[in-house]
């Protein structure tokens, strides 16, 4: 592949031809003369960005935290996208010469902070699609300039993580396996610069051929690692866009400029990602959190560049209905993937999302916002941004998410492991003999072991044997919702000593009340309820999301006091059965689903 790039550069689109990442020039006439309430939208978001960078200031050289230039390699990004954007579609130049000052700002700075790689992946990729956008706009002089900074703050820098050279980095990214989002960040944005240079005279050929080898290598061993078969991506959501974003610059940037990808993208656990992100998102598309993701709505433009890529009417349809319901969500990134299309729904897919050995489940009663919604967490605890959260499940309904996930801590805090965030306690699972150590075992991985869609008619359920995360403890859990949509079950079955001591946790920002001598419990948001309703032993009680041990607490720790756990304090049970039903119009369900054994379900 090194070998062929520059040649596939100049004889798809000639040398010297500009613009040529992402979008062509036939791209830019397409999207400026169509008239689609997609490019609408988006159009005058940028508009509106573009005119708002226009009046600021350019960006300063700032580490704040002493590890990251993160943020301002993000907001040359941005300023890239929309200034950049905005003169290829006004024709108007104050916006490409706004767009030069940031660059040569930027260019001026003493690097871009080699040491947390990601910032100097991120400044590529705006200083690549820069240079191509604006290239007919700035003097040879101001060119030579920009290439001069991509070859020595990214380039150069590059070649001493691909070569593993000594030096001083944060995360040793490029050798790490099978390693994480970096990867496709960093190895994304120093291709994209180097698409946009390879053909100028001045720039060594045989130097960039090395630059696109090591990138494409890695790269495409890492989306072959990092997304799994039945679509999922082991980082979780928040880092699934952040990965994808790239691989979405990566692999247009390629297309446009040489024609091919040479593969990196074809493989189908990328393409079917994408319903895995609807699937195993709610119905207002809010992510599942499990880990170091982030609880927001997840239907992001690189929907646009999965099904352009894979020609997925269905896939655009996701994203663009989205943008239909709520403008708001628009970017300056959906032009660049965005193709119209009639809308192609997803009816008849099961309600039921996993499968036997998958790492996640979720089930619900249906495909409106309304709809009742949850879903379930097993896999690996050692996973690159995992928790130990093995079991930690939602429910989401009427478009509240009534029992939470936290999500992501403070990178920065010194033990991270210990934070309340990460551990077992701060998930919605089963907390077993807790005490100063962890509370779950790090090093486990567990699978669906049972899955039904509920397709035949008696309910969708999955089922994992988690004992692994509980050494010398024998617990096997599974989530269940009722064949009409109207219960969802979880059951934990276990194996304890008599000594043996524990809480099953559900955490919520909704108002408890304890029912029916602790048997029951309401969640109330805005006025809608949930219910639950312990079949088996036990009783709820309600306790704040603070560590068990108070040795964990550790300064700089994000704030939970917005949120309240209901807990089932256990000791040498056998199971623990807890079900959940909305309370429709403020009334209980007509009927109390059965306690029955795993095996029967």
């Amino acid at each position: 592949m090194k070998n062929r790039v520059i040649s596939d550069v100049l004889s798809h689109s000639g040398r010297g031809t500009h613009p040529r990442l992402l979008l062509t020039g036939a791209d830019f006439e397409r999207i400026r003369s169509t008239v689609d309430p997609i490019y609408d939208a988006a159009k005058d978001n940028m508009l509106y960005y573009a005119d708002k960078f226009m009046g600021e200031p350019v960006l300063e050289y700032r580490i704040p935290d002493g590890i990251r230039l993160l943020d301002v390699s993000r907001g040359v990004l941005a300023r890239t996208l929309n200034l950049g954007m905005a003169y290829r579609l006004t024709g108007d130049e104050k916006y490409a010469r706004r767009l030069y000052d940031e660059l040569a700002n930027a260019a001026s700075f003493k690097d871009w902070n080699p040491y947390h790689f990601l910032d100097v992946g991120e400044m590529c990729c705006a200083f690549g699609l820069g240079y191509d956008w604006i290239y007919d706009a700035i003097t040879p002089e101001e060119r030579a300039m920009l290439r001069r900074a991509i070859i020595k703050n990214g380039f150069d820098a590059a070649m001493d993580d691909y070569l593993d050279r000594e030096r001083r980095r944060s995360y040793r990214w490029y050798q790490d396996q099978p390693g994480d989002n970096w990867k496709f960040v960093c190895n994304g944005g120093i291709t994209v610069a180097a698409l946009a240079i390879c053909d100028e005279e001045d720039v060594d050929a045989e130097y960039l051929k090395e630059i696109f080898g090591y990138a494409f290598d890695n790269t495409y061993k890492a989306v072959r690692d990092m997304y799994l078969p039945d679509g999922s991506y082991a980082e979780g959501f928040t880092y699934w866009n952040y990965a994808t974003d790239y691989l979405a610059f990566y692999v247009s940037a390629l297309k446009s400029a040489a024609g091919t990808d040479y593969g990196l993208a074809d493989y189908k656990p990328v393409e079917i990602s994408a319903y895995y992100v609807k699937f195993m998102c709610s119905n207002t598309f809010r992510s599942f959190n499990f880990g170091d993701a982030i609880e927001d709505k997840i239907c992001p433009a690189i929907m646009f560049f999965l099904g352009k890529n894979y020609g997925k009417a269905d896939i655009t349809t996701m994203r663009k209905e989205e943008i239909l319901k709520d403008r708001s969500i628009v970017c300056v990134r959906d032009m660049f993937w965005y193709v119209p299309t009639e809308s192609v729904g997803l009816e008849g897919h099961p309600m039921g999302f996993g499968s036997v050995g998958g790492d996640n489940a979720s089930f619900r009663a249906g495909l409106n916002e309304d709809d009742l919604y949850t879903a379930i967490h097993f896999g690996d605890n050692d996973a690159y941004h995992a928790h130990a959260d093995m079991g930690n499940f939602v429910v989401e309904w009427k478009k509240h998410r009534f029992l939470c996930d936290l999500g992501q801590d403070n990178y920065n805090v010194p033990r991270y492991r210990f934070v309340y965030r990460y551990r077992a306690e701060g998930h919605n699972t089963l907390v077993i003999n807790p005490g100063e150590g962890p509370d779950q075992e790090r090093f486990c991985v567990c699978h669906v072991d049972r899955f039904s869609d509920g397709s035949d008619g008696k309910g969708a359920y999955a089922v994992s044997d988690i004992s692994s995360a509980y050494p010398g403890k024998g617990v096997v859990r599974g989530l269940r919702m009722t064949a009409d949509g109207e219960w969802i079950i979880v059951r934990d079955e276990l194996k304890l000593d008599k000594s043996d001591k524990g809480y099953w946790f559900g955490h919520t920002r909704g108002n408890i009340e304890i029912l029916d001598g602790g048997k029951g419990a309401t969640i109330e948001m805005d006025g809608d309820k949930l219910l639950l309703k312990i079949l088996g032993e036990g009783v709820f009680s309600v306790m704040d999301a603070w560590p068990l041990y108070e040795g964990h607490v550790q300064e700089g720790q994000r704030d939970n006091s917005d949120v309240k756990r209901l807990a089932i304090a256990f000791a040498g049970a056998e199971e623990i059965t807890v079900a959940i039903a909305p309370m429709k119009d403020g009334r209980s369900p007509d009927y109390i689903p059965e306690n029955k054994p795993i095996s029967e379900w």
